[in-house]
């Protein structure tokens, strides 16, 4: 390749493209821009120049005179349903696996106590039978438990899914009606 095809490139729009960036411009190009003053133009601000060591002048705006914060004000008009549906499911498979995680470890912490022996004792001298000894772990069976665990937290995220799609949906239709919420962000540099 030439070394004009390593200098220049078309970009999407057919415009070229040089590699290197155009120089800053000198005071005398800038001055020339303003029409003698830095106040004659909106588009370009005025600077301070300063000539450095290498001849190259470096162009340096004022600062703004009015730095208070800025404010946006913005309104929160419309929720996508889908997202809040994906969200909702997300965060109740994660709520199903902490539930499921906290029952095996509930179980696992009452039987190192000893406590379902102890129920099962209990239960056994109340009904005073003692050829058929009672054991509360076979209704209350680690199994059992997650099981059971596992059927409600799955009808949680069901539910939590359906509820939360619903509620989008109204969200919606109030905002369509009331302008929905204000939020007011703050910039402060």
């Amino acid at each position: 390749m030439s070394d004009d095809a390593d200098q220049t490139s078309t970009t999407d729009k057919g415009r070229p493209r040089t590699s290197t960036p155009p120089p800053p411009p000198s005071a005398d190009e800038y001055a020339r821009t303003t029409k003698g003053s830095a106040d004659s133009t909106a588009v370009i601000p005025a600077v301070d120049n300063h000539v450095g060591d290498n001849g190259v002048v470096t162009v340096q705006p004022e600062p703004d005179a009015d730095s208070r914060p800025r404010h946006a004000v913005l309104r929160l008009t419309h929720v996508d349903p889908w997202s809040v549906t994906r969200m909702a499911f997300v965060v109740s498979v994660a709520m199903m696996i902490v539930a499921v995680v906290a029952t095996v470890i509930f179980w696992m912490v009452l039987n190192a106590l000893g406590v379902w022996d102890q129920i099962s004792d209990s239960v056994t001298s109340v009904l005073s039978d003692a050829e058929d000894a009672f054991d509360i772990t076979d209704y209350l069976g680690m199994g059992r438990l997650v099981g059971l665990s596992l059927l409600l937290s799955v009808v949680n995220v069901v539910a939590m899914t359906v509820l939360a799609t619903i509620a989008a949906h109204l969200y919606n239709l109030a905002a369509h009606v009331l302008g929905g919420f204000q939020v007011t962000f703050t910039n402060d540099e």
